[in-house]
C-alpha cells in the first residue's frame, strides 16, 4: 500500500474528528461530566463505532445503499430518532447535578457507539473518503492493516482530548454552566437529527 495514501486518509479522518458533530457534543458531554473514564470509554464507542462504518464502506455497503435507496433512508431516520432522544434527555436532565445517576444509556462507551451508529452519513464520507484517496478499495490485508489503522487513530485523538476536557479547570468551568452548555448542546443535537433525516 502506497504510504502517502494511507497518510492522506489519516489526514482525511483527523479533519473530521475536529469537526463538531454528534460525535464531538457526546465527547464533551461524557468526558466534563463524567470524568476522563467516562471520556475515554466514549471515545472507544465513537471510535468503534466509526470504524464499523469504515469496514461496511470497505464491504460495499455505499453499493447497497445506491441500489436500495429506501436501506439509506431507513437507516438515517432511524438515526435522527436516536440523536433526538439524546437530545431531549439532555434537556430533561440538564439541571441534574453531574454526580448524578446518568440517565440509562446515555453514559461511556455506549453513548460513544451508538452515536456514531446514529449517523449514517458517516458511511458515506468514509466511503468518499476510500474512493478519492485509495486508487482501489483495500481488500484482505491492506483492508485491515486500514481499519486498525483508523481504530487507533480514532482512540489516541479520543484520549487525547479526553486528557484535555477533564484539566479541573475546564471541568470546574463546565460545571458551573451545566444546565446552559447542556441544553446548548441538546439544541445542537436536535438541528443535527432534522439534518439527518432529511
Amino acid at each position: 500500500m502506497d504510504a502517502a495514501a494511507l497518510i492522506a486518509f489519516n489526514l482525511a479522518i483527523l479533519g473530521a474528528l475536529v469537526s463538531p458533530g454528534p460525535a464531538m457534543m457526546a465527547m464533551l458531554r461524557a468526558a466534563l461530566s463524567g470524568g476522563r473514564k467516562t471520556g475515554l470509554a466514549c471515545g472507544i464507542g465513537l471510535a468503534f463505532g466509526a470504524v464499523s462504518w469504515s469496514a461496511l464502506a470497505v464491504l460495499g455497503l455505499t453499493a447497497l445503499f445506491a441500489v436500495a435507496p429506501w436501506a439509506f433512508l431507513t437507516l438515517k431516520l432511524c438515526g435522527a430518532a436516536y440523536l433526538i432522544w439524546l437530545a431531549v434527555s439532555l434537556w430533561r436532565n440538564a439541571s441534574t447535578p453531574a454526580d448524578a445517576t446518568p440517565p440509562r444509556g446515555v453514559n461511556g462507551f455506549r453513548l460513544g457507539l451508538l452515536t456514531n451508529w446514529a449517523n449514517p452519513k458517516v458511511v458515506v464520507f468514509i466511503a468518499a473518503i476510500f474512493t478519492t484517496v485509495f486508487p482501489a478499495m483495500p481488500t484482505g490485508a491492506e483492508a485491515l492493516l486500514v481499519l486498525v489503522n483508523h481504530l487507533m487513530l480514532e482512540i489516541l485523538f479520543y484520549a487525547l482530548l479526553t486528557l484535555g476536557l477533564t484539566i479541573p479547570a475546564i471541568q470546574h468551568a463546565y460545571l458551573k454552566f451545566k444546565a446552559v452548555f447542556d441544553r446548548a448542546a441538546a439544541a445542537v443535537l436536535g438541528v443535527m437529527a432534522l439534518r439527518v433525516a432529511t
